[in-house]
């Protein structure tokens, strides 16, 4: 079980220096975009600090007791905190569990390992209380924090913290990777790696029949002859999300992809696309976007994500968004 990660070698390896000099900080904070590796390496890493038999580089064996145990998350020395409730926040109550928690010895690794994932998920209250912790870490444990940003995170935290930011990967490494993974290559494939953003992880997850059928959507709503066809199309995609809270985000960022792949070929022709190849639709809006109508574009996907996280009805929400669009 050598250090899991692709590509992540700059993370890696001054990890691997510190557990071999055992100048491992008593917290970390590992950052990058969800699907990047984050909650993997903290695993990893938890391995690596109770393995029985630990590789050259410091990484964990991934075949003794301990290295098991971690992968089956039955070991009694790591803990892992996520948010919870609907308004997904890390609250008091799970911060003061953690602490009462450190303030016991190791059960049979030689450290404890607490992984607080989504850490910009704190509260004030809680974000306050786990800074008292890490003023006063016990000298046996060590914490790993996740964000996908350190903008998000407290910054009396961050100050407490190493801080370590997972890259993203290449196109070519995503792309090998689905290839040897899941036997996927061509456009499709293309299309997983272009919608991941260099995040392995969502490329290996998502469903590629999926995501070309929403593809084709938005290719058959642009691309369709006339005003009312288009919005005709455009209803009719918006009523197949109803319902399904995953097709959202998923919609979502296939809206963004399509305008950035659509504004690449504006800007440098076919040869600059990450994704497919592309499609009539998007070569009709490339010849015809300016500044003002990606200006345009852009306003409308940002007040979209917007009221969709305000809670506004989803149907009037992509409402407004295809009317300021289509008429761009």
């Amino acid at each position: 079980m050598p250090w899991s990660l692709i590509g992540a070698e700059n993370v890696t390896s001054p990890l691997s220096a510190m557990i071999r000099g055992r100048r491992l900080p008593h917290a970390l904070l590992l950052t990058g975009p969800r699907g990047c590796g984050k909650n993997t390496l903290a695993r990893d890493l938890a391995a690596a600090l109770n393995c029985a038999s630990p590789l050259p580089d410091g990484s964990p064996c991934g075949e003794c007791l301990s290295c098991n145990k971690i992968i089956k998350d039955i070991h009694p020395d790591l803990k892992t905190l996520i948010p919870s409730g609907r308004s997904r926040q890390i609250k008091m109550e799970d911060i003061q569990i953690l602490r009462s928690e450190m303030g016991f010895r190791p059960y049979e690794g030689r450290m404890k390992i607490f992984i607080i994932r989504e850490a910009n998920r704190l509260t004030n209250d809680s974000g306050n209380a786990l800074l008292k912790t890490l003023e006063e870490p016990p000298p046996d444990s060590v914490m790993v924090l996740t964000s996908a940003s350190e903008a998000e995170v407290m910054p009396t935290i961050l100050s407490r913290c190493l801080r370590l930011r997972i890259p993203p990967l290449s196109q070519e490494t995503i792309l090998s990777a689905l290839a040897e993974k899941r036997g996927l290559t061509g456009p499709d494939a293309r299309l997983l790696a272009a919608l991941s953003a260099g995040a392995l992880g969502p490329a290996l997850e998502l469903a590629p029949e999926v995501v070309r059928s929403g593809w084709d959507a938005l290719n058959g709503i642009l691309g369709a002859s006339s005003a009312p066809a288009r919005l005709e199309k455009a209803w009719q995609w918006v009523k197949s999300l109803s319902g399904d809270e995953d097709a959202v985000p998923q919609a979502l960022n296939l809206m963004r992809l399509w305008w950035r792949e659509t504004m690449r070929l504006a800007a440098a022709g076919p040869a600059a696309l990450e994704g497919p190849p592309p499609s009539d639709a998007q070569t009709i809006w490339a010849a015809r976007l300016t500044p003002a109508s990606i200006e345009t574009v852009n306003r409308a996907q940002a007040r979209l994500e917007d009221s969709l996280s305000r809670f506004v009805k989803l149907e009037l929400a992509f409402e407004n968004y295809w009317l300021k669009v289509l008429s761009a």
